[in-house]
């Protein structure tokens, strides 16, 4: 007896059929089989364990007896039955022999039916594979029990072509029945043609003898003679050499197991057995898919403490170990199905296979010299699929091995891979070594000679250089290396077709991608087996899909499972990537101090030190889109923008990398991650190194867009988007800028603004906050430099784009006047721009009024502004429409002082309608002008004051979207401020009283605007019964959580200490030293303000200003920005407290003693060297 089925004659065979039924070769259907009644009779289970169901030779026992016949032909048999008891008697034999509620289905069944069959036929009449079929849910069957039901199946059907118990009328069974069959089940037979043409057919549960078999083989021989493919009969057969040779001449290949099985001495568990064993090696053959690709593990899962220790400190030891892993590390490499990305777990594999023991120099050195090339080959391709940094040593390694013009064990190809590898790398050096160059000359020269070894060196080479320029903003450079790409594969049409994407040209690039698509579509249908095509398919379908999101008239194919099914779905990797970056924004952002639940304890995760050997998402994220070619935005669709612009804000990135992430990813100014990337502290502590790139580069691609837009081309949409982002940019770093480069990108700002193409609405934003960045980066004193710049940019008026508010740089210190046509025709243009009666004149008179204040303007220039203003002959009855509130006119040049201080005297203290905005607005500043200070006279304060505390908010149940409550609040904190600052201090002092104290104490409860702070002072002064309430007011808003709340409590305890010493504003004081002391970040730029008023007016003690002089350094220290979160709200006003400790201190050290005075030198000394020219200007 054979022991194992391997060892009999014909397992070629068996092999052969079960990978036609696994469908290995493309060129095969499949595999159909036909059970016969041996099947069901192993199979079926029943209760009585010696019964059987019957077979041929049992029925044909039981009609010789009743017919008393000496016939030993089954189907002769059962015509005479048939003829003498009628067709109803013969049924109910057969009922009665089979019987087939009385048996189940067994685990054979499920077994057979489990396997991939194209078709299930059975010459069976009972109904054990149908109910055995309700089990198995894949694949899942249609059962056909007559020939009407074919044309509503679905395959793989279960088809019963001689009828079924209980269910058909008719079960085939005499010579008539097969003599007819071909007439009465036509369909029946023009299906098994079809499925024995198509399908290679195996018959189960039929012994040579059967006369089923041999009714059905003749048939076949007949009907279909060269036409049907290979038939498989299967079982324990036991066939004579005459009988194998009969049927091998009729196109039956027998697989006969009965060697196998010749020691079991029951026929019917001998044929149990078989079948079992026939099914089972099925199975075991069924071929593993290439996307099951499993990398060797070679980690040894047990080690002696000996062989733990030498695999690090001896080296010989390691390089045997290495060397015996090469055989594996090749044949996994050639074995590899070539996934254009590989998948996360078998990459995750793959980078930790080699480090059972890990390579190094000195075990590389220790290896035979060939192993040792061979070997780092293996490591390079690991890195290649892995997308791993290569470590200085490696590559120093490596660099040995990858020239073609020094013979090794590798082939030219392989080393030119190497060489390519290194290349790539030179992208990830930090700074200092990527000034060392000799690297990434030696591969690229090596890379430039091997061009005639390899043909895909010269698109490789294009591609990375596009990748350098990329990140680097270098648009023309990219331009060029972009064209140097050819496109002579589906691969290289995506490569270039993404970069093609970062120069705007989107219709070549879809026109690439959808040729891309086209030809992998093809390729893959003539060869369905290479995940390599598939992958790269997969790719091209999810960017073609993402290219014509919006393009309904297109019809592009739904995704196929077939890609996840293969390893090969985009989204899969897409799906990991975005969790990773996730995983790692929410890590960082956690708070670096846990509070534990016991009172008082807490665990410090400041010093929390984490290992991971996965790979970093931005090495992640440019390999999958650098290796499949996937731009991160393709004009409005989002690829990888949201992956990048998350990994833009991880800490661990370089700032080249971070930068190209963020403006690639950003489609505007306003986009999130330009907010939060070049947020003011961010820029604020980036290194001078990248700031003058990003300037530099930045004016570059303004250049390079600009000329884009210009021309007018099919990219120009896309440049407008590009010049939105790359000016705002500019517009952030330029408080980083020098101060020619301040007045540089000022200058550019201004040609900019007068480009008349570039006036668009989109760019109105970005040009105004360039203009504005950059002025504000121009120290004050120098910025008479760039008048005649900042007066020449055009006037609101002079652009086309007049309905939105366009940018209008002001110079507030003109400097002293020189003569200079230019500037005085433009002065006079700005002048002659002004219209009577106009609110379209206030760009105009905004630029002048500086000019005006400083007595630029020649007497001749401003007599013109006066009757631009008031007209060629002014009755000073009625106030002209400037575009400014009307208390500037006291300002501006006018011809009668006298009636213009009358008219606008009436108009801001002899109004009835009180609560206009822009009325009340004109109050607080005319009060608060440093020319003008105009208060009402003591009846109309008391009139105002009547009025004005009287009012309160009021709601509107149909304010949906809270308009008329921000109209409300709004007015509520102008009323706040004309109060303290215009109608309280102009209020006679019998006003001052507790009745009005109440009032006005009900109307800052009501409102809660804490400008109204200032005015009780006033009352405190006039009435001594107020002080304690008062005092109570401000020193609770000294404690309040509202940064509006303390400013203005400091400012209201300014404004009492100016009216009055005493003993209780004294206590205040000390109060309000004490919470500067405390360095609460909460309104302390207004605090140190206001503390610094009172030094320069004297109203500080010795004790309050060497407190000062201490607490000032201190709060200038906590206060650097490598200390203070990018987006948190203490951010915000960050660099004013620094700009408040400056002024401070100027003020301070002239007073200060000898020994107090080094602290004060170093704020000043390290504040003119500030990041921000707020603080920097402030010394």
């Amino acid at each position: 007896m054979v022991k194992d089925i391997t060892q009999i004659d014909d397992f070629s065979k068996l092999k052969k059929f079960a990978s036609t039924l696994w469908q290995e070769n493309n060129s095969y259907h499949g595999a159909a089989i036909m059970i016969g009644a041996g099947f069901s009779r192993s199979a079926a289970t029943t209760g009585d364990s010696n019964k059987k169901l019957p077979l041929w030779f049992n029925f044909s026992k039981r009609l010789t007896r009743e017919l008393n016949s000496n016939s030993s032909d089954p189907l002769r048999l059962a015509e005479e039955y048939n003829a003498y008891f009628g067709r109803q008697a013969l049924h109910d034999l057969i009922k009665k022999e089979v019987n087939d509620v009385a048996w189940e289905h067994g685990e054979l069944h499920k077994s057979l039916l489990e396997l991939p069959w194209t078709e299930v036929l059975t010459t069976n009449w009972d109904t054990l594979l149908e109910r055995a079929s309700e089990e198995v849910h894949q694949p899942v069957y249609s059962v056909v029990s007559k020939q009407e039901d074919l044309s509503s199946a679905r395959s793989p059907r279960i088809v019963k072509l001689h009828g079924t118990i209980d269910v058909t009328k008719d079960l085939i069974f005499t010579q008539e029945d097969y003599r007819k069959y071909p007439q009465q089940y036509a369909a029946f037979v023009n299906f098994a043609r079809q499925v024995f043409i198509e399908n290679e057919l195996c018959l189960l549960g039929f012994s040579g003898d059967d006369p089923n078999f041999l009714q059905w083989a003749g048939w076949v021989r007949d009907h279909l003679a060269t036409h049907s493919r290979r038939i498989y009969l299967v079982g324990a057969l036991k066939l004579s050499s005459a009988k194998r040779k009969y049927l091998e001449s009729i196109n039956i290949a027998p697989i006969d197991l009965y060697e196998v099985v010749e020691d079991y001495d029951d026929s019917d568990m001998r044929h149990f057995e078989a079948t079992k064993i026939f099914l089972q090696t099925l199975q075991n053959l069924k071929p593993k898919s290439t996307w099951e690709w499993e990398p060797t593990n070679l980690h040894r899962s047990v080690m002696s403490e000996d062989e733990r220790h030498k695999r690090y400190q001896d080296h010989d030891y390691a390089a045997r170990l290495l060397e015996e892993q090469l055989s594996s590390l090749e044949k996994d490499r050639l074995s590899y199905p070539k996934w254009l990305v590989c998948p996360n777990l078998k990459r995750f594999q793959l980078q930790t296979q080699i480090n059972d023991p890990y390579p190094n120099s000195k075990n590389l050195s220790a290896m035979n010299i060939n192993s040792r090339e061979k070997l780092l080959y293996e490591i390079a391709w690991h890195c290649k699929i892995t997308y791993e940094i290569l470590p200085n040593w490696l590559i120093e390694e490596l660099l040995t091995v990858c020239d073609p013009d020094k013979p090794c064990a590798l082939t030219k190809q392989q080393q030119l891979e190497i060489a390519l590898i290194v290349l790539k790398n030179t992208r990830w050096m930090d700074k200092a070594e990527a000034e060392n160059k000799s690297v990434i000359q030696t591969a690229t020269a090596i890379l430039e000679k091997g061009k005639k070894y390899w043909q895909e060196i010269s698109n490789e080479l294009a591609y990375h250089h596009a990748i350098l320029a990329r990140d680097i903003f270098d648009y023309p450079a990219l331009e060029q290396s972009v064209n140097a790409i050819s496109e002579n594969t589906p691969i290289w049409k995506l490569r270039k077709a993404s970069l093609l994407a970062e120069l705007g040209n989107f219709d070549k690039g879809k026109l690439l991608i959808t040729e891309a698509y086209s030809e992998l579509l093809k390729s893959y249908r003539n060869n369905r087996s290479s995940i390599y095509l598939l992958s790269q398919l997969a790719w091209a379908h999810w960017i073609l899909r993402g290219i014509s999101f919006d393009k309904l008239e297109e019809k592009i194919n739904i995704f196929s499972s077939n890609y996840k099914e293969k390893k090969c779905d985009p989204w899969d990797y897409i799906e990991y990537l975005g969790d990773k970056v996730t995983k790692m924004l929410n890590k960082q952002q956690e708070q670096e101090i846990e509070p534990l639940f016991e009172p008082g304890r807490y665990k410090d995760k400041s010093n929390t030190i984490t290992f991971s050997n996965e790979r970093h998402p931005l090495i992640l994220l440019e390999g999958i889109s650098n290796t499949v070619g996937i731009p991160l935005r393709w004009e409005y669709m989002n690829f990888f923008a949201e992956q990048a612009t998350k990994i833009a804000e991880l800490e661990d990135i370089d700032n080249i990398h971070c930068f190209s992430l963020a403006i690639r990813s950003a489609n505007s100014e306003t986009s999130n991650v330009i907010k939060k990337i070049f947020s003011r502290i961010r820029v604020a502590i980036f290194n001078q190194e990248d700031i003058d790139f990003l300037i530099n580069q930045s004016i570059f691609a303004i250049e390079y867009w600009c000329q884009k837009w210009e021309s007018q081309s099919e990219i120009a949409h896309y440049a407008i988007d590009r010049l939105r982002v790359f000016i705002e940019v500019l517009a952030r770093v330029s408080v980083r800028a020098t101060l020619e480069q301040a007045k540089q990108i000022f200058r550019l700002a201004v040609s900019l603004g007068k480009n008349p193409k570039l006036q668009h609405l989109w760019l109105i934003d970005s040009i105004k906050d360039l203009v504005k960045f950059s002025l504000k980066s121009i120290p004050e004193k120098e910025q008479s430099d760039i008048l005649l710049d900042a007066l020449s940019f055009p006037l609101q008026r002079e652009i086309s784009a007049r309905d939105f508010k366009w940018a209008n740089p002001v110079i507030n210190f003109p400097g002293k006047r020189i003569q200079n046509i230019a500037l005085d025709h433009r002065i006079d243009e700005i002048i002659e721009s002004i219209s009577f009666d106009s609110s379209e004149n206030t760009s105009a008179l905004l630029r002048l009024l500086p000019l005006i204040k400083h007595k630029f303007l020649t007497d001749l220039e401003c007599k013109k502004i006066a009757i631009k203003v008031w007209g060629e002959n002014p009755n000073y009855q009625t106030i002209p429409k400037t575009g400014l509130l009307n208390y500037v006119l006291l300002e501006l040049p006018n011809q009668n002082p006298e009636e213009v201080q009358k008219l606008i005297r009436k108009y801001l203290f002899e109004q009835n309608d009180l609560f206009d905005q822009a009325f009340l607005m004109d109050v607080a500043n005319a009060a608060q002008a440093e020319n003008i200070k105009a208060l009402p006279s003591n009846e109309q304060a008391i009139h105002y004051f009547e009025k004005m505390v009287s009012w309160r908010k009021t709601a509107d149940k149909d304010d949906i979207f809270g308009y008329f409550r921000r109209e409300q609040e709004r007015i509520g904190d102008l009323i706040s401020q004309v109060l303290a600052r215009s109608v309280i201090p102009a209020l006679p002092q019998h006003e001052l009283n507790e009745a009005n104290f109440q009032k006005i104490l009900d109307f800052y409860r009501e409102i809660d605007e804490p400008e109204i702070l200032m005015a009780f002072p006033y009352f405190a002064v006039a009435d001594e019964t107020l002080v304690e309430p008062i005092e109570n007011i401000i020193r609770k808003n000294f404690l309040s959580t509202g940064t509006n709340k303390s400013a203005y409590a400091s400012y209201a305890l300014l404004t009492w200490r100016e009216m009055q010493d005493s003993p209780i504003v004294n206590r205040l004081i000390k109060r309000f030293i004490y919470l500067i002391g405390s360095n609460s970040r909460q309104g302390l730029a207004a605090l140190l303000w206001t503390a610094n008023e009172m030094f320069k007016k004297n109203y500080l003690s010795d004790e309050d200003i060497k407190s000062l002089t201490e607490i000032v350094p201190i709060i200038f220290d906590s206060t650097d920005y490598e200390r203070i979160s990018p987006y948190s709200e203490e951010s915000v006003s960050i660099s004013f407290i620094r700009a408040a400790c400056v002024r401070f201190t100027k003020d301070l050290i002239e007073d200060a003693e000898e020994d107090g005075n080094s602290e004060l030198l170093r704020v000043l000394e390290t504040a003119k060297h500030d990041p921000l020219p707020e603080v920097r200007y402030a010394v």
